[in-house]
């Protein structure tokens, strides 16, 4: 599925720990379209150096670099330089987070250099992915991410007042995301994307992809890959995640799906453990 012999990529749903992913990966010529988590992505490279944009910013991240995405904003990923990079990530589901730290988390910093933190992510990630029980899963998970959101975390935005005239259009917006959500599943259309928002449609496009740093288009398929991935985990076949998901077929979701997330919904599922069972005839 690869280009390059040694690219891997793994994922592993916790059984200790619900609302907890692991995953780990090697990539060396494979380049991430703009896609989206549910959850908050914390991690660290290991070896090589990554290039991913953020929020409208590109950002370059070498070994030591620990990497702390926010939910649902969209980011890419690709080698900065020859040999690749590679790298461990946790997903964390907003509540799990919620609840170990008591407030909400936010990370101003999408990308921090901390190697003594990034070698302890990677030494503790490792007994994490091999832990015998939920006691040592728990125990090393609560004591790694408190360190982290300790350090880099806040508890809230400190965000400047918003005047009304932008208020207004974020909320023009929100609707449109909203929008965008409820009718996934159907062949959303530039026209009704701007009339929810009340704008021409080149004046919509240019409005939203200031705002979001992405195009309508990147925005609706990454949030497309997003559900179907949920839908997998879930022990949907791929065929009905690509249907709920509002993908063509299965074999539209297989190129969106390995674009975003470096494995195809069948190996996402084998790797999580969430293959449906074969449909057996009495």
């Amino acid at each position: 599925m690869f280009h390059h012999p040694s690219e891997f990529v793994t994922f592993k749903a916790s059984p200790h720990l619900p609302g907890v992913e692991l995953y780990s990966a090697r990539l060396v010529d494979h380049a991430f379209a703009p896609h989206v988590h549910d959850g908050y992505s914390i991690g660290a490279i290991e070896a090589g150096v990554e290039r991913f944009r953020y929020l409208g910013s590109d950002h370059i991240a070498p070994a030591g670099t620990l990497v702390l995405l926010n939910p649902d904003e969209l980011h890419t990923g690709q080698a900065e330089v020859d040999a690749g990079w590679t790298y461990q990530m946790l997903y964390i589901e907003p509540d799990t987070l919620r609840e170990l730290t008591g407030s909400e988390a936010f990370f101003p910093e999408a990308a921090v250099h901390s190697p003594d933190l990034a070698q302890d992510f990677q030494r503790t990630f490792r007994r994490m992915w091999t832990a015998p029980d939920d006691l040592a899963f728990v125990s090393g998970f609560t004591t790694l991410v408190d360190a982290i959101v300790s350090r880099y975390g806040k508890n809230a935005r400190n965000l400047a007042p918003v005047p009304d005239s932008e208020r207004r259009r974020m909320a023009s917006l929100r609707r449109v995301l909203d929008c965008i959500e409820a009718h996934l599943d159907d062949n959303l259309s530039i026209d009704m994307l701007a009339a929810e928002a009340g704008l021409s449609v080149f004046h919509f496009v240019r409005t939203f992809s200031a705002a979001f740093h992405v195009t309508p288009h990147q925005y609706v398929q990454a949030r497309r890959a997003a559900r179907a991935k949920s839908l997998l985990a879930q022990r949907a076949t791929p065929s009905d995640a690509a249907a709920a998901a509002g993908l063509t077929d299965q074999s539209h979701l297989n190129r969106w799906f390995k674009r975003a997330y470096g494995v195809t919904p069948a190996q996402y599922q084998q790797q999580i453990g969430t293959r449906p069972a074969p449909n057996r005839r009495g």
